[in-house]
Formats: C-alpha cells, structure tokens, sequence
C-alpha cells in the first residue's frame, strides 16, 4: 500500500467516480511508461537510435514497475490483470499516433472486447462477503 493511500481492499462495496477516474488514469499512466519505455529500447535496438535511448527507456520501464502501486486497490491479481486489457488499447493508440500505423479493424474491436472484459472483472459490484480467495470457487461464480 503506498504510504498515505486509501487502497480498497478486495471487499469494497461500491465505487465512486473519484475511484473510476483514479483507477484509469493511473492505467493510462502505467501503459504510457510501459510502451514508451519498451518503444525507446525497441527503437535502441532494432532502429538503430542512440544506445542512451535503450537507458532512458531501461528508466522509464523502472518507473513503470512502481505505478501500478498508485492504484486504489489492493488486490494485485486484479490490477495486472486488467491493466492487460488498457495495454492492448493503449498499444494501438501508440502505434497510431507515434508510428503511424492505424489499427484496423480487427484491431479496434477486440481492443472493445478487451477494454469490456477488463472493466467488468474491475468494476463488478462486490459486497462485503466477496472475498478474493473464493472468486475461483464454483459456489461463489
């Protein structure tokens, strides 16, 4: 838990929209360290840039590692599980606006598949008896 947070454990009840936003935008942060810091070493090494742009992005990819504990739950399953639908999104968006390469069609719905899928293992209402150690049970489905 980061120091000062106030991280939802895996029994929250509800979610506020504060929660909502928080929840994307640290999503959006860590896809935007995460594929900047792999496009700068992919760029380092199969591009032939500057071997200071496989470092700045060795950095960026550290920083990465720390945001997602930003987040405002504390199930760490959940978060790297859904943040895996947001990296899909964001990875097309990416190669959209910096490489140029427009994502087809194929490529935006399942990119909605995966964004739907995720949100709903995020955002599904949870009460109080919901523990994450049941959530693979066939009496808790």
């Amino acid at each position: 838990r980061v120091p000062g947070s106030r991280a939802k454990d895996a029994r929250m009840v509800s979610w506020t929209t504060g929660d909502v936003l928080v929840t994307v935008a640290v999503f959006g942060l860590a896809g935007l360290c995460e594929i900047g810091g792999g496009w700068l070493v992919w760029q380092s090494v199969r591009e032939n840039k500057p071997w200071w742009w496989a470092v700045l992005g060795g950095l960026v990819l550290v920083i990465y590692g720390f945001v997602p504990c930003l987040q405002p739950v504390s199930n760490f399953g959940r978060v790297y599980a859904v943040y895996g639908g947001f990296f899909i999104t964001l990875s097309y968006v990416w190669g959209w606006i910096v490489d140029n390469v427009r994502p087809d069609k194929g490529d935006i719905i399942g990119s909605c598949v995966a964004l739907v899928g995720v949100c709903i293992a995020m955002f599904w209402p949870r009460d109080s008896t919901d523990a994450d150690s049941k959530a693979f049970e066939p009496e808790s489905i």
